[in-house]
């Protein structure tokens, strides 16, 4: 008998790049939910709920904080209210354990604090690269524009396809666990491999996993996409 998975925030980066690999099991029914469809009645069929809805975007949660409060943390309360017993799989952040003292950070682990983790899944993801994602660090410094972290910055840079494809994995899995590369890569060192002009003004934003899963792949693997994706693209 299939298991019905529904994925709120199907439309997103991370979102999208999951229903993707949902799709390739025939033991998965899949249900696309955007913040604009009815939740509550969609959801009633799904077996597993997975929660890919929150923001990522750091700066302006920084500028704008109230907004961010409700976008995330009031947002997910509410989605959790009418989940009933099902099992909800929340896709989170690394920001959530390294940055608390940023308005991101707290508000995405207020996000985490909410679920029971001895019955839901909580996963944690790092910096992510991907053909359908062109903004962030790597970008910037593709683009020779300004940087607004450290260049010591270090990175578990990773595929989003891995992430995704770790993530229906774990569906069966509880509690927290972290999904990324194996080891990190340094801002400044990209920047020269990139023969970028790139600046860099701000606070050290090093992002490495804790335990990461043992076949998680090399960070340096971003340096051919980011190759590839320069070559095949004007910045």
């Amino acid at each position: 008998m299939k298991r019905n998975i529904a994925v709120i925030g199907s439309n997103g980066f991370v979102g999208s790049a999951i229903c993707n690999e949902i799709l390739k099991f025939k033991k998965f029914n899949l249900i696309r939910i955007t913040r604009d469809d009815d939740i509550k009645e969609l959801i009633k069929p799904a077996n597993i709920v997975i929660y890919s809805a929150n923001n990522s975007k750091r700066y302006q949660a920084k500028k704008n904080p109230q907004v961010d409060f409700i976008n995330t943390v009031e947002q997910a309360a509410n989605i959790y209210s009418i989940m009933g017993n099902k099992k909800i799989v929340l896709i989170s952040t690394v920001s959530a354990r390294v940055q608390l003292d940023s308005v991101y950070g707290r508000n995405r682990r207020s996000c985490e604090l909410m679920l029971d983790h001895s019955k839901n899944l909580i996963v944690r993801l790092g910096p992510m690269y991907g053909d359908a994602n062109y903004k962030g660090a790597l970008f910037d410094i593709l683009k020779n524009k300004k940087v607004y972290v450290s260049e010591n910055t270090k990175y578990a840079y990773v595929d989003i396809k891995y992430n995704a494809k770790k993530i229906v994995e774990l569906l069966d899995e509880i509690g927290i666990v972290e999904i990324g590369a194996k080891n990190s890569i340094e801002l400044k060192y990209l920047k020269k491999i990139l023969n970028s002009t790139s600046t860099f003004e701000g606070p050290d934003d090093t992002q490495i996993l804790v335990n990461p899963p043992t076949d998680a792949p090399n960070s340096h693997n971003v340096i051919n996409f980011a190759k590839k994706i320069k070559k095949s693209y004007e910045f």
